[in-house]
């Protein structure tokens, strides 16, 4: 495959790249732009094989004709056409066959939260989508380039959804695009609340206990189901649309 060949999407994943470039809107217009950092990836079915966007530019940036198919060897990496970032992306894939997009970004509030040491509660009722989902990582272990990192994030994300990598940013997973993208939506919009609710003191976020439990696991079962992942995501690239028109 030669350079020339990364210009444009390759033919079959036009859909798939299509729904990549709305995510990165989603994204940016939630305040999740990373600049030259952040990624959104998505796996080609079972394979080895992922779409991810054109190293270098952000989210904003991003149009259909950015969006590159790379292996998971990532020998695209090299030639600089995507990130060597993303090798983390391959090991959460591998080791989670379930999974079909990853998120990573750096929100400034994300990251704020993470810097308090506090665990992820949820104080609003959409939060709820990721009830018992959220894993913390309390590490520094440097540039993240590595598929040994990723096993690492793996391990620590479990079946999880999301992992709070602390003073970094957020990694959110899921079986389609919209899971993934709606989830760190969400997780963002939950660490801006509950920050603001600790400037006024103890939070108190839907009681996890056992009595509540089964009331709270409906609640996230409802949220998180295919139909209103899909209605929400859909939403929220009408309203990025609104936004830029």
């Amino acid at each position: 495959m030669n350079k020339s060949d990364h210009k444009k999407p390759q033919s079959g994943h036009d859909e798939m790249a299509a729904e990549m470039v709305r995510g990165f809107k989603v994204l940016d217009a939630d305040g999740q732009n990373s600049g030259i950092a952040g990624h959104l990836t998505a796996r080609i079915g079972d394979t080895d094989q992922l779409l991810g966007h054109q190293y270098g530019l952000s989210f904003d940036e991003v149009g259909l004709a950015d969006i590159r198919l790379a292996g998971f060897d990532l020998a695209e990496a090299k030639q600089k056409l995507v990130s060597p970032s993303l090798a983390f992306h391959v090991a959460l894939y591998q080791a989670r066959p379930d999974i079909g997009a990853i998120v990573h970004t750096h929100p400034d509030q994300v990251i704020a939260f993470s810097a308090t040491g506090s665990r992820f509660n949820p104080v609003f009722q959409s939060a709820l989508m990721l009830y018992r989902k959220v894993q913390h990582y309390d590490y520094y272990d440097g540039i993240v380039e590595s598929n040994a990192l990723g096993q690492k994030f793996a391990r620590h994300l479990g079946d999880g959804q999301v992992l709070l990598l602390k003073n970094h940013g957020l990694i959110s997973v899921g079986k389609t695009i919209a899971d993934a993208i709606c989830a760190a939506v969400i997780f963002h919009q939950n660490c801006r609340i509950q920050l603001t609710a600790m400037v006024s003191g103890s939070v108190l976020g839907f009681d996890e206990d056992e009595s509540q439990h089964e009331t709270l696991q409906q609640a996230a079962d409802f949220l998180a189901s295919e139909q209103i992942v899909k209605m929400r995501f859909e939403q929220l690239v009408r309203a990025t649309q609104k936004s830029i028109s």
